[in-house]
């Protein structure tokens, strides 16, 4: 295990600053940055020609003016749609490429890489390879199947386990609820390249985080929006907290 969070309480800035700009682009990610956010999470999905870009996919109308899968598109034509807003409006903002994101704000902040399309992975290796960022760069989105493969071929990336919907089951229980985690988490996490536990926020209570902390692992949570939800899962000792509203968090926690 991997002790990768940048402070205590750390907050992640998720796809940018969302709430004031197209989620995923260079304006959001630099409004995140200019807000002071620990950490910047943004997507990654990949062109039919293997080019990683800032998209949640895999539908291209969730969140620009295309249409269809983003794999079945090139990069020279995904580059002609624009970002759309919270609010469902075109803007004039670009799907931007990962590599051109990574080479202009790389060293300004850290990183947490949602990965939605697993071709994405030595892709990702290899541009942050390119531009020494493996250090400041954590994988995220990836199932403990998915992490065990990752952290064998790139041993050198840091990765956080998400959750399957047979852990989220579960994790709801609490006859199974210990067993499962020692189960399911216990090797895993003593991994050299492995964070923690990426987990939505509504699973998370204090019982679930003396399990997790016990193996000596992180826990990071997602995607939270209130303040008050923010300082109580801090309260209740969690490492990170994942928010679409980094100005909030910036102006109502230490």
């Amino acid at each position: 295990m991997t002790s990768w969070a940048t402070k205590s309480q750390q907050i992640v800035a998720h796809r940018g600053n969302p709430w004031d700009h197209p989620e995923n682009t260079h304006v959001s990610i630099l409004s995140a940055i200019e807000l002071g956010a620990d950490v910047i999470e943004f997507d990654i999905s990949v062109t039919s020609d293997n080019i990683p870009i800032a998209l949640h996919g895999p539908r291209l109308q969730k969140s620009t003016t295309g249409h269809g899968r983003a794999i079945d598109f090139s990069w020279p034509e995904i580059s002609n749609y624009r970002a759309i807003d919270r609010n469902g409006e075109s803007t004039s903002e670009p799907i931007p490429m990962v590599k051109d994101l990574l080479r202009e704000f790389g060293n300004e902040t850290f990183w947490n890489l949602d990965i939605k399309d697993p071709r994405a992975v030595p892709l990702i290796s290899s541009i942050l390879e390119e531009f020494s960022l493996k250090e400041r760069s954590v994988l995220s989105g990836l199932t403990v199947k998915q992490v065990l493969k990752v952290s064998s071929e790139s041993p050198d990336i840091n990765l956080l386990v998400n959750l399957s919907r047979l852990d989220k089951f579960f994790l709801l229980s609490r006859f199974f609820r210990k067993r499962w985690v020692a189960f399911r988490f216990s090797e895993i996490v003593k991994r050299p390249s492995v964070v923690g536990i990426n987990i939505h926020w509504r699973y998370v209570n204090q019982k679930l985080i003396s399990i997790l902390h016990s193996l000596e692992t992180e826990i990071w949570t997602f995607t939270v929006d209130k303040a008050k939800d923010i300082e109580e899962l801090f309260s209740l000792g969690v490492d990170s907290v994942t928010t679409n509203r980094p100005a909030l968090c910036s102006s109502n926690l230490p």
